[in-house]
């Protein structure tokens, strides 16, 4: 029966575009994209939740989740910046400036009375009126009192003044002062200039000079000010807001806060469609990411690449997770993870293809849960390990019965991932050990669906598993139980081609399992008639004797159709009945051929050839070839190691001279060793035996029979 794949690869188009296997890749690629995307884009319905207001359900945490409150941090940190005092720093250029000041008026004044001209031509009272109309432009701000006072001195007293001014400013900034310090230094000053050995009027000079000039000495520093805030802001720890997976965020009822709403928003329970361009931008990642798979298995696993089925599995593996996983998260947005069947793609994907392809899965399903939001953190590393570790677990399925096994493992690598996965997270250990029971379940529900789902991918896509495979190598399967009752020497045939054909799979690198599969059901369409088979003659007489070379011919060549025939009732699986097909090719049936060439009517080549199909597989032409060799060297009288090879040799060199084995992909150096393992192993069975004594008479009744190509 056709798979469903076959029947759409069918009504594809033959010709034009869609007929390159590039534009079907493309297309498949385009398929995913879109298919991803879709349940990415539309999020989860939005929860009703305004702040400041009953929350209207109840909301849990689907897992753990951590982050820091950037304004809660930021207040708290603007706080204990703003309660860092300003550093201050003795400023000795504060001086150096008062000093100046109190030296450049002295300095001033001196001058004006050192003018010549006036000197010369006016009184000292008209010298003094001079000096203090100099001195109140230069100085306006200055009291007349001390303006009058100065223009009267001496340049002797001047002189003395500004020493003793300078000196009692040179003291009192020398101290640290601050402006309060400055407040009772110049109210304590007039007490200080009377102490000096002048007339009141040069005190009263010196006091309003000094109290002019004074100023702080204390500064503030404002870098290493700005260096003691953003010190102190640094200290204060970041305000961290955790919730543990399946903990309450907001109780139905309770008042919603901000610092509620942010958490639900990290945990993507909000409607979070974002805008066109990052949506876009979504969509952009997933298509790089499904071109970078893509470009990974064409550089680095071409016969996947070459195989549309395996492609559309995988595609359909992927698709079916992120859809199933959206879908739980649209019911329940707080399910815990590890109650899903994290590793069931990965599962199907060892069993359906290979290891390889079960290990790239097991990363695509981590990726979606990233791309979901369901995971993040230790939660991502914890699936990938549960689901790499059953790709392994599952490539030691040998038969669906090991199931129990393997289900076993599953649940034990659940629990256990589950309790260390939400340990490593920071959630409590009650915690964990709800996760490690989440993690069991979730490991039997892959077990179990992984059970249900995989005849229906085999159905799905037409493709023969290991597991079916060693099924069907079991003797207890009817049609093998049948050519066993019914053609018991064709039994054993099959039976001997299948070691022969499974050992030189093992040796070029092809299918050992399809091989010997194979090889069993190769020659089924003998049950029809087994007696025209000579193996089934058991050394009676050989209805061929009785028969026209064309019709014997008939009847060895129909048990290909026949074969095919029950292998289709029995629903074999379509890689075997190729084999059926193929392990004749088109080859001459010579015994008979030769034996109707001696009679005198004309003979066509055509009437006795198989009209089947050349082997298109290798596993096809190791069954051709194991099949034509055991039956030479059965025929091979005292066989030796020398005979046996030759006549392998022989069979294998008319084979490839008949052209049967063009289509294979078998090399020259493959063949060459097949040649060497069918040798070794047919000389090790049909090798001379040793003739033991007897005690009673034996009389040779065998028939010898022609060994012609019935096989």
């Amino acid at each position: 029966m056709a798979s469903l794949f076959d029947s759409i690869k069918r009504i594809l188009p033959q010709k034009g575009l869609l007929a390159s296997s590039l534009a079907q890749r493309i297309v498949l690629g385009l398929f995913v994209v879109v298919a991803v995307s879709f349940p990415l884009v539309v999020q989860t319905p939005p929860l009703d939740l305004p702040e400041g207001v009953p929350a209207s359900r109840t909301v849990r945490a689907p897992r753990s989740v951590q982050f820091v409150d950037e304004d809660a941090t930021q207040e708290l940190r603007s706080q204990a910046s703003s309660a860092v005092e300003p550093v201050v720093r003795y400023d000795e250029e504060v001086v150096d400036v008062a000093r100046e000041q109190i030296a450049k008026f002295f300095d001033f004044t001196i001058e004006a009375r050192s003018d010549a001209s006036i000197l010369a031509t006016t009184t000292p009272e008209l010298i003094a009126g001079s000096i203090a109309a100099r001195l109140e432009t230069e100085y306006p701000n200055l009291d007349a009192a001390v303006i009058s006072a100065a223009s009267q001195m001496s340049r002797a007293e001047l002189e003395s003044t500004k020493t003793s001014a300078l000196q009692l400013a040179t003291t009192l900034m020398s101290r640290r002062m601050t402006d309060v310090d400055l407040v009772e230094a110049i109210s304590t000053l007039g007490a200080s200039t009377k102490s000096l050995p002048y007339p009141a009027a040069q005190q009263a000079v010196i006091s309003a000079m000094v109290a002019a000039e004074l100023q702080p000495t204390l500064v503030v520093d404002a870098v290493a000010s700005q260096a003691a805030r953003k010190a102190a802001a640094q200290e204060v720890d970041a305000v961290i807001v955790a919730r543990q997976a399946g903990e309450n965020i907001v109780v139905e009822g309770e008042i919603v806060s901000a610092e509620d709403l942010e958490i639900i928003k990290r945990l993507g329970l909000f409607d979070q469609s974002g805008s066109p361009e990052s949506l876009m931008a979504l969509v952009a990642l997933v298509a790089l990411m499904v071109g970078s798979i893509g470009a990974f298995i064409w550089r680095y696993d071409s016969p996947i690449w070459l195989s549309l089925r395996n492609l559309a599995v995988l595609s359909s593996l992927f698709v079916g997770m992120i859809w199933i996983t959206r879908v739980l998260l649209w019911w329940r947005p707080d399910i815990s993870i590890y109650i899903l069947p994290v590793p069931l793609a990965a599962m199907l994907a060892t069993l359906l293809i290979s290891a390889r392809e079960g290990l790239l899965t097991a990363v695509l399903s981590s990726l979606a849960a990233v791309m979901l939001g369901f995971a993040t953190g230790d939660t991502v590393v914890a699936t990938l390990v549960w689901a790499m570790a059953a790709v392994v677990g599952v490539s030691f399925m040998t038969d669906r019965r090991r199931l129990f096994y393997v289900g076993s493992t599953l649940v034990a690598i659940g629990a256990l991932v589950g309790l260390v996965g939400t340990l490593a997270s920071g959630a409590p250990l009650a915690e964990a050990v709800k996760a490690s029971g989440f993690g069991a379940i979730g490991g039997m529900l892959s077990a179990v669906l992984g059970y249900g789902l995989l005849p229906f991918f085999e159905h799905l896509f037409g493709i023969t598993t290991d597991l079916r495979l060693l099924e069907l190598a079991n003797p207890a399967q009817p049609l093998l139980r049948e050519l066993m009752t019914s053609a018991p020497g064709t039994y054993s045939h099959s039976v001997m081609t299948g070691n022969l054909a499974e050992a030189a799979a093992e040796s070029i690198g092809a299918n050992q399992l399809l091989a010997r599969v194979g090889a069993y059901y190769h020659d089924v369409g003998k049950i029809r008639r087994p007696a025209f088979f000579v193996e089934n003659q058991a050394g009676g007489s050989n209805p061929h004797d009785d028969t026209a070379p064309s019709l014997s011919a008939l009847i060895i060549t129909s048990h290909v159709k026949e074969g095919m025939e029950l292998a289709r009732k029995h629903r074999l699986p379509r890689e075997i009945i190729s084999i059926i097909q193929e392990h004749h090719g088109t080859s001459l049936v010579s015994y008979f051929y030769n034996k109707a060439a001696a009679g005198d009517d004309p003979v066509y080549e055509a009437d006795f050839r198989y009209d089947g199909r050349r082997p298109q597989s290798q596993e096809a032409a190791l069954v051709m070839l194991a099949d034509s060799c055991e039956a030479a060297v059965r025929a091979v009288k005292k066989p030796t190691s020398n005979r046996i090879e030759a006549s392998v040799r022989s069979v294998i060199s008319g084979k490839v001279d008949d052209g049967q084995l063009d289509d294979s992909d078998l090399t020259l150096a493959q063949i060459e060793a097949v040649v060497g393992v069918y040798s070794r192993m047919l000389a090790s069975i049909y090798h001379p035996r040793i003739e033991y004594p007897s005690t009673t008479p034996r009389r040779s009744d065998n028939v010898q029979h022609p060994a012609h190509e019935s096989s």
